[in-house]
């Protein structure tokens, strides 16, 4: 039934004296909407302006602990570096269990990642002084870094100590196969070819938002080693089945970022090609012009499988 503005007036005004609403309950009705964003901007601006405070007194700190580094004993620098990373890394497990902190969270994680590796190298440095040699020490510290990350990983289920604990292991790999004189373009072969292998395994869970960085590096040190390996060879026309590759596998894993690295790969693969067959053949001129409506063509299929990963 539709009533009249002046009936229902009549009946707001009877059901606000039926249940003695003051004009108090009527204003706070109105207004909840506007103090509720009121609020919520305000929060947003209070926090954006504590974690700019909380910056600069981090930086502040580290420059004068810099400005006394030369002065302290061994003992008083791993204290200040590794004790501080330590306990940074605690407060953030603390943290987790109470709601009222859980924003802050992450940035301890974040400083305990940063001050903890360096603590180690101090550590290591003030009493096992290795010379020269920085592969072996640096092992042990990516090593241990990777186990105390995926160790509070599988305990808390918290994304970013997954990608801490990622970041060191690629790390403690990277510094392994240096220590094993496992040089290039093999060493960052086995980076890519793993990275790739993880990258795919961790968009296929809730943690996938982190994927995209370790696709990223993965697909560029795939697509360099590549090029180490096959280029003046007789094989090097395998390079454009690498990029195709990846590609293909950025459409199965819905992964724009390996869709541009592989794009960007096919295009320095064909920029290649045509500097070492055609150009003396038909012409530099004219193999630049060919060259760039490849290019254009590319860049029209790119966008395109763009749109359907996004989709």
């Amino acid at each position: 039934m539709n009533l009249s503005k002046n009936d229902a007036l009549i009946q707001i005004k009877s059901l606000i004296l039926k249940h003695s609403f003051t004009q108090a309950d009527i204003l706070a009705l109105f207004s909840t909407d506007s103090m509720t964003e009121e609020s919520q901007s305000g929060g947003l601006l209070q926090r954006v302006i504590m974690y700019i405070g909380a910056a600069f007194i981090f930086m502040g700190i580290c420059v004068y602990i810099g400005m006394i580094w030369d002065t302290l004993n061994p003992l008083s620098r791993i204290i200040i570096s590794l004790g501080s990373g330590f306990i940074a890394f605690i407060l953030g497990l603390f943290s987790l269990g109470d709601a009222k902190f859980s924003k802050a969270v992450t940035p301890l994680f974040l400083i305990a990642a940063a001050l903890q590796p360096f603590g180690l190298f101090v550590f290591m440095r003030e009493y096992f002084p290795q010379g020269l040699e920085i592969a072996k020490p640096a092992s042990i510290v990516f090593g241990f870094m990777t186990l105390q990350q995926m160790i509070a990983f599988i305990a808390t289920k918290r994304t970013s100590l997954l990608f801490f604990g990622l970041f060191f292991f690629y790390a403690f790999l990277f510094v392994f196969m240096n220590w094993m004189e496992i040089d290039a373009p093999l060493a960052p072969l086995i980076l890519g070819i793993t990275g790739l292998m993880v990258s795919w395994g961790i968009s296929q869970t809730e943690y996938k938002e982190i994927s995209s960085f370790f696709f990223f590096w993965s697909s560029i040190f795939m697509a360099a080693a590549s090029f180490d390996y096959l280029q003046d060879t007789p094989f090097d026309v395998v390079l454009i089945g690498v990029s195709a590759g990846l590609i293909y596998l950025s459409t199965i894993a819905g992964s724009r970022t390996v869709l541009t690295v592989g794009v960007l790969s096919l295009l320095t693969f064909l920029g290649y090609f045509t500097d070492k067959y055609f150009k003396d053949l038909v012409g530099w001129p004219i193999a630049m012009i060919i060259m760039g409506f490849v290019m254009i063509a590319v860049s029209i299929y790119a966008v395109k499988l763009g749109k359907k990963i996004v989709k």
